[in-house]
């Protein structure tokens, strides 16, 4: 099986990273395969393939017997962007943008599982074989009928009555954000949301000049008593929130937690949104806002990126007529229409069982690969909180050392994409704290370094 291209094209910028601050020099010999496999935590024969392709650059030179050798330093390409060190900003846009492009090999931090639990799952033989229909034109200005008609049913499934004309699909989760923010949220506004949060969220409603307001997130849901202080003092009236598998802290909201929100919502004249993107794989029965509510005060956000493809942006929202004749009416005329071609396919999916199916590949591989993450980590001394929501996320807080903002650019030159709490908080200065995806969390390059930098800085005699 040969090497992964990611871990390959990561070990060959590194090494051109070497040649050009001048750690590495023409003649000097490099290090042994055995010793670079280690250190990159990754197989011989991706290193193998890292020099030989570096060879036929010209850049090295094999010496039977001897080793590998630099032969001359490359020159700059003006893509500097490419380099590791790039995906190692701090700020929410490199965030997203890393999660894009997917420079760094070990994914510790990413939002996203593994490809190959979603489109290039058993699932892709299907995806072939889909095709645009003969006439294909614009799509209905609320989305597919037939998917949304499911959808309702979905949803009916999860306690929350909908009609055809309460639910309007989306390009995704994040479109439908958008929408609420750009129909509801006026410049100078005062918005209420998790803390840690989803941070795309942080970044739309910055880039809306809304005040985002943090109400402190505990492993069970919302602090109740911050949400009630902060929408008593500051006027807010939306408040954003994911109930279930939270991102970032992987928690969900109990039954209690939930009424007491819709108290406070009722109270203060709050208007709720509820993202519930993996609401796919978990129990129907899992308390929801929009069920307790019934889409009086909530707008409810479902997608299938995190069940069934990334690249098929479609999602949808729910709320009571009036809103979503609102919204969709500006989904309009901002975008015109959604895609029928992948609303059709997602259809098609769904009715013929392949997406049942996959759902519960999904769901056994998510699970196995949380038992390990968790195994792990525990292992190495970090404190899991339970019940685990049943998402792709585990939230671990740091020793207050690891608070450093270097410290992404020290996981990047080891290959490690994190994503630490600042990303996910209102405060400049959250407590030092990581996403973990449990997909990664068991990765042994990762778990060396994370042990590494746990440990208490030594104190000069």
């Amino acid at each position: 099986m040969s090497s992964p291209p990611l871990k390959i094209d990561f070990v060959m910028n590194s090494i051109m990273m070497q040649l050009r601050a001048g750690t590495l020099r023409p003649g000097q010999r490099l290090p042994s395969i055995r010793d670079e496999a280690q250190r990159f935590g990754v197989g011989k024969n991706t290193i193998v393939e890292a020099y030989l392709r570096l060879v036929g650059q010209g850049i090295l030179q094999a010496k039977p017997g001897s080793g590998y050798y630099v032969v001359r330093i490359p020159a700059s390409t003006g893509d500097d962007r490419r380099l590791p060190l790039a995906a190692a900003a701090t700020d929410r846009v490199s965030l997203l943008s890393e999660q894009l492009d997917r420079l760094l090999p070990i994914r510790p931090g990413d939002g996203r599982p593994p490809p190959e639990w979603l489109e290039t799952s058993e699932l892709r033989r299907y995806l072939a074989y889909q095709r645009f229909q003969e006439g294909d034109s614009y799509n209905s200005s609320w989305g597919h009928a037939p998917l949304r008609a499911r959808l309702c049913g979905a949803l009916a499934e999860r306690g929350i009555a909908c009609r055809d004309d309460q639910l309007f699909m989306t390009h995704g989760a994040n479109h439908a954000m958008d929408l609420v923010i750009r129909r509801y949220v006026a410049p100078g506004d005062t918005v209420l949301v998790d803390d840690p949060g989803y941070y795309p969220l942080l970044a739309k409603l910055a880039l809306a000049g809304a005040n985002a307001l943090g109400v402190n997130r505990r492993h069970d849901g919302p602090d109740i008593a911050d949400l009630e202080a902060k929408a008593r003092k500051s006027g807010a009236r939306l408040f954003f929130t994911q109930s279930l598998a939270h991102n970032p802290t992987g928690g969900s909201i109990t039954l209690g937690t939930a009424y007491s929100i819709l108290r406070i919502a009722t109270e203060f004249d709050l208007l709720v949104v509820e993202d519930d993107p993996f609401a796919d794989i978990l129990p129907y029965t899992a308390p929801r806002l929009a069920a307790l509510d019934q889409l009086d005060r909530v707008i409810y956000i479902g997608t299938f990126s995190k069940t069934l493809a990334g690249s098929l942006r479609t999602g949808y929202l729910a709320a009571s007529r009036q809103l979503a004749a609102e919204l969709n009416e500006l989904k309009v005329i901002t975008t015109v229409s959604t895609s029928a071609h992948d609303e059709r396919l997602i259809f098609q999916l769904i009715e013929n069982g392949h997406y049942l199916k996959h759902l519960r590949r999904l769901r056994a591989r998510a699970s196995k690969a949380t038992a390990e993450s968790v195994k792990a980590l525990e292992g190495c001394g970090f404190e899991i909180s339970r019940p685990i929501g049943g998402g792709f996320y585990l939230w671990i807080d740091l020793p207050e050392h690891m608070a450093d903002e270097n410290l992404v650019h020290d996981a990047a030159r080891e290959g490690i994409f994190i994503a630490p709490a600042i990303n996910f908080s209102t405060s400049k200065n959250p407590l030092p704290a990581m996403r973990i995806n449990v997909a990664y969390g068991s990765d042994p390059a990762f778990l060396s370094w994370l042990r590494e930098k746990a440990k208490p800085p030594s104190v000069p005699a």
